[in-house]
């Protein structure tokens, strides 16, 4: 049965051509390149067959006793003597005086005398005098007495008893049975996948013919590109990659590469640029550049016034994109008008002028990332003075 099911499926699968490689090595000697590469994903197929088991059932033999632990709680009150200090009032009655101030008036008579004569006239004499009576007033005050008395008080405890069930006795009975069980019997194709790839050196002639290459692979209906060894960098400065289905078990990938290769070698060598003859124009610097680099780069610039009366002002301390400089034959310039400034001819001033690789800019596209490890950041330099 075994080799029937075998036979059945050699015979129903579809008949594979002899697939192209997943991986091929590109050499760095043409600037376009076509190439085509495959893959072809399989599953495994099974069949369903039974063999012999030991299975299980349940049932019920007689009831066990089964036991727990409960607890209850039990509670009772228990009288018991309080005894503390207790504040009383007390109080008393008190006689005190109580005085107050009272005007008591009367009338005298005056003898007033004039040309006419003399006369008796009558006088309202005042005078306060203190009023007194006696008075009686309530004077309390607190009386500390210790006093026992019976106070109740109740007092719980958790007393644990056991309480016992009579359940069902369950137990588990063997018994012969079979099993399924899943047997590989064969492969078949699940996805064949055809890409067709274009890729296109943009640097090559600046660079030349290189010994190193780029592995070229197609994993899972993506192509991707790698550098064999660790001397160049690899970027894609445009990539466009269409996977589509065009049969149950078929697919198709169009792949084109734009490709730009910077020697490591070239990236580390911002020596060979030799930043020479600088000099400072009203609204410029210029600089000789004897080679232009082939790769991302960044400039840091410092100027620097003499003070008249000694001592220095930074003028300017920034950094600048490579696009920045206007390059005509090996003659560098750098405009001062981005950096806020207008003129600079009217005292001496000194120079600085930095460029080092741009990294950031480096990372864009970078198929190898990698080797960014291996770049080192040292850079060209250019210090000169500008005396008027």
């Amino acid at each position: 049965m075994i080799l029937l099911a075998a036979a059945y499926f050699f015979f129903s699968s579809p008949v594979l051509a002899e697939p192209l490689p997943s991986t091929q090595v590109l050499t760095l000697n043409q600037e376009e390149s076509s190439l085509q590469l495959q893959t072809q994903e399989f599953e495994t197929v099974y069949r369903t067959d039974l063999v012999p088991d030991t299975c299980y059932r349940e049932e019920t033999q007689g009831t066990r006793t089964e036991c727990r632990t409960e607890t209850e709680q039990r509670c009772d009150t228990r009288y018991e003597q309080d005894c503390r200090y207790r504040s009383y009032p007390v109080c008393q009655q008190i006689l005190r005086p109580v005085c107050y101030p009272q005007q008591v008036c009367h009338t005298v008579m005056d003898n007033v005398c004039n040309s006419r004569g003399c006369q008796s006239v009558p006088r309202r004499v005042c005078q306060t005098q203190n009023q007194c009576r006696n008075q009686w007033d309530t004077v309390c005050h607190q009386d500390q007495r210790y006093e026992c008395q019976n106070v109740p008080r109740t007092y719980c405890q958790d007393i644990p008893r056991p309480v016992c069930n009579q359940v069902p006795n369950i137990v588990r009975v063997p018994y012969a049975c079979q099993r399924p069980v899943q047997v590989p019997i064969g492969q078949k194709l699940k996805l064949d996948t055809i890409a067709r790839v274009q890729i296109r050196i943009a640097n090559l002639r600046e660079i030349g013919v290189r010994s190193e290459s780029l592995n070229v692979s197609l994993n899972q209906g993506k192509v991707s590109i790698s550098a064999n060894g660790q001397s160049i960098l690899v970027r894609a400065l445009e990539q466009s990659q269409d996977l589509r289905r065009v049969g149950e078990t078929q697919a198709e990938v169009d792949a084109r590469f734009l490709l730009e290769i910077l020697p490591l070698d070239q990236v580390n060598g911002l020596s060979s640029l030799e930043l020479s003859q600088g000099r400072l124009e009203s609204d410029r610097i210029e600089f000789q550049l004897k080679t232009l680099p082939v790769f991302p780069v960044k400039g840091r610039l410092l100027i620097v016034r003499k003070q008249a009366l000694g001592g220095q002002k930074t003028i300017v301390h920034s950094d600048f994109q490579v696009r920045a400089l206007v390059i005509q034959g090996g003659t560098a310039k750098l405009m001062l008008a981005p950096f806020g400034v207008e003129c600079l001819k009217n005292r001496p001033h000194a120079i600085d002028l930095r460029i080092t690789p741009d990294l950031e800019a480096l990372k864009k596209g970078l198929l190898n990332p990698e080797i960014l490890s291996k770049i080192q950041t040292g850079g060209a330099e250019l210090h000169f003075e500008d005396r008027p």
